[in-house]
This record gives C-alpha cells, structure tokens and sequence, in this order.
C-alpha cells in the first residue's frame, strides 16, 4: 500500500526535440508524483508521449531531445541537470526500467546471467561466485524456471514472457526506490499478461518500491494502480486516484479510452465506441485544446488551452466543457 511519501515528483515538464520540421514539444507541462509503494499509471494512445516522460525521468533522452522547462525530483535529489556520472550512479540502486521490447532491449550477444551480472559488479561490488549466486536468485524470484541453468542462455532462447521477466530482474538487481515499466505486457498473450501483472504488484509488496507503469491499456491501468494520470498530444488530461477517474472520467478524451475497452465498457451488449479521427501531429497542433478536432463536445472555448481544473476530491482534469449543461457527466 502506498506510504504517502512522494517518492517521484514531476512539475511542469516540457520535453522538445530538434526535428527537420523545426523544434517538437513532445511533452508540455506534465505533472505528477508517485509515492513509495504506489503503482501510478500513465495511460493513453501511441505518440501521446508516455515512453518520452520515462526517458526523460531516466536521462536517457536521445541527442535531439532535452528537458526544456520544468523539474525532476527523486526522493529529494533534482533529476535534470545532473551529470551524466552523478546519473549513473542512480540507475540501478536509486531508479530503474523495464523497457517496452525486451528482445530488443536485451543484448543478444550475451548470455543473460552476464547482463544480470553487471550491474552488481558496477553497483553492488559482487564478483565471481557470490555475484552469479545473486543473479540465480533474482532469476528464481521472478519465476524464471531452473535459474541455475538458465543463467546461461541467450534471450533469443527464452519466450517473450521469460524475456520480459529477465528484463524485471536486471531492472531489480540493485534494489531500486523506483521502478519504471513501460509497456510491460506488450505483445505477450493474456495468461502471461497477467503473471507478469502479478509479479510488479508482489514486488510493490515486497520491497515497496515506487512503480510508473506506462500503457495503453487502461484495464491494466484498473487492475493494478493506485493513481492514474491520461496523457494526450503530450499534455496530461485527466488525473487523480484510479477509481474514481476510471468509474467517473470526466474529460471527453479519458471517456473514450473506456469506451474502447472491452473490460471496463459498462454495456457489454453495446459494440465498442472508437475514438474518432488520428492523434494529431506534434508538430501541426491545433489551437488551444488538442483533443478539440476529435471532441464530441468541443465548443468555441476550446480555442483557449484549458488548464488542469478540480473535479473531485483529488481528480483533475483539463476541459471547458466541466460544469457545462451541455457536458453529460453520467
């Protein structure tokens, strides 16, 4: 359960990349905290700029990318800024990622023991024996069967759902205050879905370890977090405990991702609504709200950028449209 002490916090981040077409806002003024023991989901469509605002917490932006505005707080050390030394020394004991394709992000000319491996030797100080023990160990951990053998195996020997796992257990080695998991059930079947679910929601327990996880999927989102925050076009919509903003949404954007799915649509005789037209280029953004061109209930209004407004008891979300008749909040 989460402690209530903020653990990540993220203010007014604006994160631009340097493109043929000029310089791109790919995330403009995001917000959000996680504390120790709490799951926060980031949801929304591809390109909404989820993978970017874990990138940026990591300081692994590539060359054309760079934080522009705004602050990253890690139990109370300031991210942005940091020498890429200083950075180092915190991924692995102090933050670390779970990244989307495990086969990509996994070295396929090692075996997976000696990935596991080094980040004890660079963190932990363990050699030799004591640090193949511990690597076992971490492989048991997350369920990976026969670890004693297993260390030895290239990940293209391994299942999409083992490759996953081996990818928790690097991203464990060093016992992080913050796990970020993005994308962490991609492209693998349901059963395995939920095992690996199930596993980041037993780490949580265990070792009460702050948790982002980054999806599009916002049954998972329901299954497993404690807060939530809805991203469009790079700019936060919707956020605040999952219940409520999952049982209530209040953003036209937030309701259409729920009518899309099928776990959480509220008639299940009902066929699924789709969002209508694309996510809108980052480049080309329309005036004021971004989510206008594909609103059901856009107005003259939203030809201003709406601000992040009160809703609820700790739910916020950013729409003219909030207290309007011709709003239907259901």
């Amino acid at each position: 359960m989460p402690s209530g002490r903020a653990l990540l916090e993220v203010r007014d981040l604006c994160v631009e990349f340097d493109t043929q077409r000029g310089v791109v806002r790919a995330i403009d003024g995001l917000s959000f905290s996680c504390a120790a023991g709490q799951i926060t989901g980031i949801v929304g469509e591809s390109g909404c700029g989820k993978s970017t605002t874990a990138l940026a917490i990591m300081g692994l932006l590539p060359a054309q990318g760079r934080v522009a505005r705004g602050s990253l707080h890690l139990d109370g050390t300031q991210l942005t800024g940091l020498p890429e030394r200083e950075l180092r020394r915190l991924r692995g004991p102090a933050m670390a990622m779970v990244f989307q394709d495990a086969l990509a992000a996994l070295d396929p000319t090692m075996r997976v023991g000696a990935q596991l491996i080094e980040p004890l030797n660079l963190h932990l100080g363990l050699r030799g024996e004591a640090a193949r023990r511990r690597a076992i160990e971490l492989l048991e951990r997350v369920g990976i069967p026969s670890p004693d053998l297993r260390i030895d195996s290239y990940p293209h020997e391994f299942s999409g759902g083992m490759r996953q796992r081996v990818m928790i257990a690097i991203a464990l080695a060093c016992s992080p205050t913050l796990l970020i998991a993005d994308e962490p059930t991609t492209a693998l079947d349901v059963t395995i879905q939920r095992q690996i679910l199930e596993l980041l929601l037993e780490l949580r327990d265990e070792t009460g370890a702050g948790i982002v996880l980054i999806t599009h999927d916002v049954g998972v989102v329901a299954e497993t977090c404690d807060q939530v925050v809805v991203m469009y076009a790079g700019r936060e919509v919707e956020c605040g405990p999952a219940q409520p903003v999952l049982t209530r949404p209040r953003h036209p954007y937030t309701q259409g991702l729920l009518a899309c799915s099928l776990d959480l649509a509220h008639d299940r005789e009902r066929p699924l609504d789709a969002i209508p037209g694309l996510p809108p280029e980052l480049s080309t953004l329309p005036p004021g709200c971004p989510f206008q061109p594909r609103c059901p209930v856009s107005m003259a209004k939203c030809n201003d950028t709406p601000g992040m407004m009160p809703v609820g008891p700790a739910q916020q979300a950013a729409c003219w449209a909030i207290g309007e008749e011709a709003y239907d909040h259901g």
